[in-house]
């Protein structure tokens, strides 16, 4: 035992553990108080006491507290008629989770922040997460002294941290984790759960048949039935002198007799005194007789059981044995003599109740402590602790623990034994050897049953695209075609040019690879290309449109673990105009050919000419790459010279045919003879495209066009959110310089919020009117969009104007004027800045910033934008802010203007 307390230092924990649980829950239900749901409310000396307890145990007790409540019942047997509740039973109080104190062994982890100087301490203390209560339960960080935090609250340990001198500046959250124990230090002992959680067995008695050889004594009930000449009812009680009062008969001694002897003797006595009267006797209730439970139980004392009761009862009502009690050497003594011995191994085992014998007053129920164990883990039926009785090998222990399952290794059973006190040595155990089996077992063993290799013997496996993956018993002489044996054994969109195989290496060397051409299998059935396979090859079939890369990366990272400066990893690799690029593991004896066919063959745009080959040698002391030409066609055609054999790390780069690209469109909308969609040649031009459109209608405003390209919308995206970053990070600065310009600060945030929300557009300002005439020109890119909007006849104002609207173009009238039809500007416009935006997106302004602009003149035209903006002059501005105004204005007029022909 001094063993296991030695190897489990929460043994003795838990066997105070299970002592006070006993304890905690009858001092709760037996309180002397109402039995109604508000006197189960715990008392501050009970959550003491459930603090102590570990949480499964405390979780125990909780729910017989609830259960109590709920029921409005006392949690002890009772006769006396419970008080109705005090209020409804959907008010009851519900008790509150205590909150968990760690023990040695639990697993935390630490959360800390502070200062920038305590830095290199947070990340040490973050880095060794998760943290172990050790069995003294202290805290160990490195670098600090130990701290011991068990029996803390996470909230307590948090406090004990941040007033550790070393830890001073930081604050904590520590969170426990609730781990469950796993391998050996998840194993329990066999056979002590049979008494806990058990029902009161007391109960019993009322219902269960009483044996014929039952000894009557004082306190036991008959009940007497009588019919014929007299028809009367009676129960008797057995009175202290051993004698029942029968109404008709007088006193009849009966204490002693067994209760078949008592039916006759009262028969006899009817038949002589009552002529023609018939008499029932049976039991009613049974005496209750006292005894003593005493030795490693969780609860000893003096219990009143009933008198049917026997050794398993007094153990059950006693709370069961404690861990550190034997259940193979239990004792019932009466006057001082054993009269019998519990083996609870041979009921729980074998079915054997022939020791649990009936106990009688004054008998005690005496439990040794536990004797000789052995722990039993791995691949057996029911790992766990076991006890077992004077000298026995590995095979009786084995049997003890229901023997090895199916997929138990046994040769490879073995002992780890405690070596005289020093250490632990490990002892061999072939069970599928007699002397293996024979091996004497001692105090303390630890006995391991490894389970068989995962890996499937005498079989080939398929993964991938194939129709019925799985495992596939492997022959003599079986090839691929035989696993695979046709089109129908793989999915569509497979490729059937590259199927690879993964073949364990004899000597242990890592893995070797193969693959081969499924359909030139099926086509030479039994040739060198329908592979021969192997037992244990692995065949992978791959997806087109998935791809290679979830099989073939980790191939190769298992390939890397055997790397060395003699073998290096075996891989290579294919780039370029290939259907399925990437890196795929070198066979044996693979060439160029064999690489092109990994890649997927090559795609439609490959240049079946010269390709690069690129080979990485030692020369010296250093690495040097070489490049060589293959002639792709005649490596395919199979001309070694083309067709070189490859080595570690080999890559081959497939070009591509010159200025071969997929095809590029762009779209004409609006004003054009034919809108829509047009493809173009490399170079084309955008008068060039008109033409083929036919031109612009009678109807078109040229002026008015927009312009659109892809990659000025994304280049615009980016200095939006540059732009974005930078009011962000002045934002700031003035928030910590200048807290008091709150006009200022709220305006940014404002600016910001609209920066973030606006859209790029990439509008090109262009002169279509000078494309259509030859003047100039545009070389279209693939995804450019021209819109052309019939001729406006309005001009907008927006900006900081009493009303911003459109007005119908007026040739009269100039910039002032349109503003003043729109009730003139506010007063936090900034008449200086105001500038004009044409129809193409040309800004056009009078003086002042040239932002985005060039001078042409303040004539206002149709399709014209008047822009009057903020003078951010008047909040003490941040000085990207006038620019930005502008920027959106911009921005939203071009949007609307691309919107105008959705």
């Amino acid at each position: 035992m001094l063993n296991w307390i030695r190897r489990d230092p929460l043994a003795i924990r838990r066997l105070c553990a299970a002592t006070s649980i006993w304890a905690l829950t009858t001092f709760l239900v037996l309180q002397p108080v109402a039995v109604h749901a508000q006197s189960l409310q715990p008392t501050p000396e009970m959550r003491e006491m459930l603090n102590q307890l570990p949480p499964s145990q405390r979780e125990a007790v909780l729910r017989q507290l609830r259960s109590a409540s709920a029921s409005n019942l006392p949690a002890t047997n009772t006769t006396s008629p419970a008080p109705a509740p005090t209020q409804p039973a959907e008010q009851l109080p519900v008790f509150t989770e205590l909150p968990a104190r760690f023990e040695t062994g639990d697993t935390l982890v630490l959360t800390v922040t502070g200062g920038a100087e305590s830095g290199q301490l947070i990340s040490r203390i973050r880095d060794n997460n998760p943290y172990t209560i050790g069995a003294d339960g202290e805290l160990t960080i490195p670098g600090i002294t130990p701290m011991p935090i068990a029996g803390l609250t996470e909230a307590q340990a948090e406090v004990r941290l941040e007033t550790e001198p070393m830890l001073a500046g930081l604050s904590f959250d520590v969170v426990l984790l609730p781990v469950s124990p796993a391998g050996e230090a998840a194993l329990q002992p066999f056979g002590y759960n049979l008494f806990l959680n058990a029902q009161d067995r007391s109960t019993d008695e009322l219902t269960m048949p009483v044996p014929s050889d039952y000894t009557i004594g004082p306190g036991d009930v008959l009940r007497v039935q009588l019919f014929g000449a007299q028809n009367a009812a009676y129960e008797l009680f057995v009175e202290r002198d051993g004698s029942i009062l029968f109404p008709e008969l007088g006193p009849l001694t009966v204490a002693g007799m067994s209760f078949e002897q008592v039916r006759e003797f009262v028969s006899q006595r009817v038949d002589q005194q009552l002529i023609g009267t018939q008499v029932s006797v049976s039991m009613g209730a049974l005496r209750s007789v006292q005894v003593f439970l005493v030795g490693d139980v969780n609860a000893p004392g003096s219990y009143s059981v009933g008198a049917l009761s026997t050794i398993t009862t007094v153990l059950t009502v006693g709370g069961g044995v404690a861990e550190s009690g034997t259940l193979r050497r239990i004792q019932l003594k009466r006057d001082g003599e054993t009269v019998s011995t519990l083996d609870v191994y041979a009921l729980l085992l074998r079915g054997d109740s022939s020791g649990d014998v009936r106990v009688r007053a004054g008998d005690v129920v005496f439990v040794p402590p536990v004797g000789t164990q052995v722990a039993i883990d791995g691949e057996v039926r029911r790992p766990g602790i076991y006890e077992y009785r004077g000298a026995a090998n590995v095979e009786d222990v084995i049997g003890l623990a229901g023997g090895v399952a199916a997929s138990a290794y046994s040769a490879g059973t073995t002992i780890q034994r405690l070596n005289d006190g020093s250490g632990y040595v490990t002892v061999s155990a072939n069970l599928s050897d007699a002397a293996g089996r024979e091996t004497l077992i001692e105090d303390g063993d630890v006995v391991f049953v490894p389970g068989v290799l995962e890996r499937l013997d005498g079989s080939v496996q398929v993964l991938g695209n194939a129709e019925r993956p799985g495992s596939y018993q492997w022959r003599d002489g079986m090839r691929l075609s035989d696993v695979l044996d046709g089109p129908h054994a793989v999915k569509s969109g497979s490729d059937l040019g590259y199927v690879l195989i993964r073949r364990e290496a004899a000597n242990g060397a890592g893995p070797e690879f193969f693959s081969a051409d499924l359909s030139a299998a099926w086509q030479m059935r039994g040739s060198a290309i329908d592979l021969l396979l192997s037992p244990r090859d692995t065949l992978y079939v791959f997806d087109l449109i998935a791809g290679r890369d979830q099989f073939i990366m980790p191939l190769l990272e298992e390939a890397a673990l055997y790397a060395n400066v003699e073998s290096p990893v075996p891989v290579v690799s294919v780039a370029g105009s290939v259907n399925s690029p990437g890196r795929f593991p070198l066979e044996r004896g693979m060439r160029v050919s064999d690489l092109l066919r990994a890649g997927g063959g090559l795609s439609q745009s490959a240049f079946t000419g010269a390709a690069e080959l690129t080979r990485y040698d030692i020369v010296g002391t250093e690495r040097s790459a070489s490049v060589m030409s293959i002639d792709i066609q005649s490596a395919l055609a199979g001309d070694p010279a083309a067709n070189v054999e490859l080595r570690s790390f080999d890559n081959l780069h497939v070009r591509e045919v010159p200025q071969w690209r997929d095809e590029e469109y762009v779209e004409l909308t609006g004003e054009f003879t034919f809108p829509g969609v047009y493809t173009i040649r490399r170079g084309e031009t955008l008068s060039s495209v008109i033409e083929r459109a036919g031109g612009l209608t009678d109807l078109a405003f040229p002026g008015g066009n927009v312009f659109t390209r892809t990659e000025l919308r994304e280049r615009e995206r980016e200095q939006l959110a540059e732009l974005a970053d930078r009011v962000e990070s002045d934002l700031a600065n003035m928030t910590l310089s200048d807290p008091g310009q709150v006009e200022g600060i709220g305006a940014g945030q404002t600016l910001l919020r609209q920066l973030r929300g606006t859209e790029a557009v990439g509008r090109l300002v262009i002169d279509l009117e000078d494309v259509i005439s030859g003047e100039t020109d545009i070389t279209l890119r693939g995804g450019d969009v021209l819109r052309v909007p019939q001729r406006s006849q309005s001009v907008t104002v927006i900006g900081e104007v009493q009303y911003s609207t459109s007005h119908l173009y007026n040739s009269r009238l100039d910039r002032d004027e349109y503003i003043e039809r729109s009730g003139g500007t506010t007063s936090n416009a900034d008449r200086r800045r105001i500038y004009i935006v044409r129809a193409n997106g040309e800004v056009v302004v009078n003086s002042g910033s040239r932002f985005l602009s060039r001078s042409n003149g303040g004539t206002i035209q149709p399709g014209d934008t008047i822009v009057v903006p903020l003078n951010t002059d008047r909040v003490q501005p941040l000085t990207l802010w006038t620019g930005i105004t502008q920027v959106l204005y911009n921005v939203a007029i071009a949007a609307a203007a691309v919107q105008s022909f959705d």
